[in-house]
C-alpha cells in the first residue's frame, strides 16, 4: 500500500512539473507587463496597450513551438524576428526616457541559443601558403655502383 501511495504522489508531482512549463499566453503576458511596469513605471494606458502586444507575441510564440513542420533553425529565426517586432511595437508606446531603459532591458536579455544544425558545420580553414618544392638531399634514382678500375694500371 505504501508503494502504491508513493507511486501516485510521484506521478502527480511529474504531471505538475510538466504542465508548469507551458503557462498560458495570458499569464505570460501579465507577468511580462508586471515586470515592465516595475522597471519602466508604465502608466495604466501603457500597461493596457503593452499587454495586448505581449499577449499577441506569446500566442504567436506558442504557435511556433507547436508547429512541428519547421526545422529548429527556422523556428529560432522566426522567434528572433517576432521578438524584434514586439520590441519595436512596445517602444512605440514608451516615452523617450522609458525607451532608453527598455533598450537596457533588451541588451541584458539572454539570447536564446539556436539549436545545432543537423549537419555539422565545418569552420572555414585559413588558406595555407604554397609550399616550395624541396630539393631532395640525395637523388631519388637508385644508384648503381661505379665500375671499379683494376688497381694495377
Amino acid at each position: 500500500m505504501k508503494k502504491l501511495f508513493l507511486t501516485g504522489i510521484s506521478l502527480l508531482f511529474a504531471l505538475t512539473l510538466t504542465f508548469a512549463q507551458d503557462a498560458n499566453p495570458e499569464d505570460k503576458a501579465k507577468e511580462k507587463v508586471t515586470k515592465l511596469t516595475e522597471k519602466l513605471t508604465l502608466t495604466d494606458e501603457q500597461q493596457t496597450s503593452i499587454y495586448d502586444i505581449v499577449l499577441e507575441h506569446a500566442k504567436a510564440k506558442q504557435a511556433l513551438k507547436a508547429d512541428a513542420s519547421q526545422s529548429p533553425e527556422a523556428v529560432a529565426e522566426a522567434k528572433g524576428r517576432l521578438q524584434e517586432t514586439t520590441d519595436a511595437q512596445i517602444k512605440e508606446q514608451l516615452s523617450d526616457e522609458q525607451k532608453t531603459l527598455y533598450d537596457r532591458i533588451i541588451a541584458e536579455r539572454p539570447r536564446e541559443e539556436t539549436p545545432a544544425p543537423a549537419t555539422p558545420v565545418t569552420p572555414p580553414t585559413q588558406p595555407q601558403e604554397p609550399m616550395e618544392p624541396q630539393q631532395p638531399e640525395q637523388p631519388m634514382e637508385p644508384q648503381q655502383p661505379e665500375p671499379q678500375q683494376p688497381m694495377g694500371e
